[in-house]
């Protein structure tokens, strides 16, 4: 984490042509708030799409909007209101929801296949908040410790 441009945000793996910064002015992508927002971006852009694109989250149009950068854009607007603290290693990551309905709870991402986001489970099948996920960690590593 380091600021970056005057604003918060994450470099991974010293990648500073890509960096990730902390968003938290739009909705999360499981919300509503989210496709409307999508659907305003592409608009204004001169990109009327005729449905809700529910499988491919809008990719297609910021494809044809933006072009070779519309990739980078949508996965920027993907990833809005969380922020991400682990990487699970093989393109899992974990991220903490920090805006809207979802704020507090942890969802796990494929970023490599990019599927939706997954909620955190305990080994009971409960919903992680940043707290339980926490705590349950600290537990695993002192238990190795």
């Amino acid at each position: 984490m380091r600021r970056i441009d005057g604003k918060w945000g994450l470099v991974w793996e010293n990648d500073e042509d890509h960096p990730w910064l902390l968003d938290t002015s739009g909705p999360f992508v499981e919300t509503e708030d989210w496709a409307d927002q999508q659907i305003a971006t592409l608009c204004a852009a001169g990109y009327e799409p005729t449905t809700r694109d529910e499988d491919d989250d809008y990719l297609g149009g910021y494809r044809k909007v933006f072009g070779d950068a519309g990739d980078d854009d949508w996965f920027l607007e993907h990833g809005r209101g969380a922020i991400p603290i682990s990487d699970n290693g093989c393109g899992m990551t974990g991220w903490l929801i920090i805006v809207g309905p979802h704020r507090g709870r942890l969802r796990d991402r494929d970023c490599a296949v990019n599927p939706p986001f997954e909620p955190y489970v305990d080994a009971n099948g409960n919903r992680h908040t940043f707290r339980s996920w926490y705590l349950e960690w600290l537990e695993q590593h002192e238990r190795a410790a």
